[in-house]
């Protein structure tokens, strides 16, 4: 029995109600159920899903998603992007945050989750409630290393077709990384390619699509051939925290 946990991060699934329907000329669903084989392999402990997993916020996408899921036997924790339904999201996978914060214990850590959405728009924003929230637990005297995982990347990634649509007044949540120390991880997904950068200690974590990705640096919006991939995290108890692309 490993003493961390490991968490596979699967991220804009962009899964429309059609199966048929196509997304940037690739077919989501067989993208997906080709991916969660892979997941399977790993035998993680639990799934984070970091939002766009449905690309029209409708039921049927959700149900799909629970089938792609349910097979891996472990709890999903999920949060909206901006192509989700938030109160729909919440109601079939609990848990996921709307205007709260959602914190779960796992082993030694905190995985806590945001909903970066906003209504009709492709950027992002927290909002106050959650911000508030948000200190307040980091202020509690519990001391534990903490992962917060949220859909909009906080911190420009260099590709100006997507950072165009990133986490907008974002220096609170910056400043509360930068005064405590115990936040050890901050991942996120919308970004379709893998990113990675550190900010006082903190790694700083961009996910990949499960269904197709750009290539880094890219003015536009321009197909990586590497093909769909999702992220590992091992959590460890000394409060390191490892990570890779699958």
């Amino acid at each position: 029995m490993r003493s961390s946990t490991l968490i596979a991060q699967v991220t804009d699934c962009h899964l429309p109600a059609d199966p048929q329907q196509n997304y940037r000329g690739i077919n989501p669903y067989e993208t997906l159920r080709a991916l969660m084989q892979k997941v399977k392999e790993l035998c993680p402990d639990l799934l984070l899903a970091t939002g766009d997993l449905s690309e029209d916020g409708s039921v049927v996408s959700y149900q799909a998603l629970q089938q792609f899921f349910k097979p891996l036997g472990i709890p999903v924790l999920a949060l909206p992007g901006n192509h989700d339904a938030p109160e729909l999201l919440a109601e079939i996978f609990p848990g996921s945050p709307m205007d709260t914060i959602e914190v779960s214990e796992h082993g030694r850590w905190q995985v806590i989750r945001l909903n970066s959405s906003v209504p009709g728009k492709p950027d992002g924003c927290l909002s106050e409630k959650a911000l508030t929230e948000l200190e307040h637990l980091l202020l509690s005297h519990k001391q534990c290393p903490r992962l917060i995982a949220l859909h909009h990347q906080p911190v420009p990634i260099g590709s100006p077709w997507i950072d165009k649509y990133r986490l907008f007044d974002s220096e609170r949540f910056m400043q509360l990384i930068y005064q405590h120390t115990d936040i050890k991880a901050v991942v996120w997904g919308h970004v379709h390619q893998v990113f990675e950068t550190e900010r006082n200690g903190t790694v700083m974590m961009g996910g990949p699509s499960s269904a197709i990705n750009s290539l880094p640096g890219a003015q536009k919006f321009t197909a990586d051939p590497a093909g769909p991939a999702c992220r590992w995290l091992e959590l460890r108890a000394d409060g390191t925290v490892l990570s890779g692309i699958v």
